[in-house]
């Protein structure tokens, strides 16, 4: 019974990385490349056959902002450690974090996770708009035109 319950947990974690990878509109090939290992390796690993590493979380971590956890067990972030998160941090990280939401939806139909290249494109965008808000650390997000 146990040997199956494993299996399952496997087959599980490859179909939350195959998700990830087409919501991101990836290659099988590219995501390899992300995950410094080779096409073959790859495709054991979305198979079920072979588990992700270590190295391969961290790399999807740092390069996808995929959570370790999303891809393991399928879970995220609760949303009251996000919204705790969210209440203590400045009111310019807010606007940020506001903008940020607002271009993923507008840009994105569906569960996407971005690489990140793209992210950093989309955060210039995002410095660009809190500039011409005058948004500035110091003063919150107060712009131009309030007294």
């Amino acid at each position: 019974m146990r040997r199956s319950h494993v299996l399952a947990d496997k087959l599980e974690m490859a179909e939350r990385l195959k998700q990830i990878r087409k919501g991101s509109g990836l290659t099988q090939e590219r995501l390899a490349e992300i995950l410094d290992i080779s096409l073959s390796a790859y495709k054991k690993i979305e198979s079920g056959e072979n588990q992700i590493s270590i190295e391969g979380l961290r790399r999807l971590g740092k390069e996808m902002d995929v959570s370790s956890d999303f891809v393991i067990f399928g879970k995220n972030e609760t949303l009251d450690e996000a919204w705790k998160t969210i209440v203590n941090c400045t009111e310019s990280d807010k606007m940020r974090l506001m903008l940020r939401l607002v271009m993923y939806f507008q840009k994105t139909k569906e569960v996407r996770y971005c690489v990140r290249e793209e992210q950093t494109g989309y955060d210039a965008e995002i410095t660009n708009v809190l500039k011409e808000m005058d948004i500035r650390e110091s003063d919150g997000w107060t712009s131009n035109n309030n007294s």
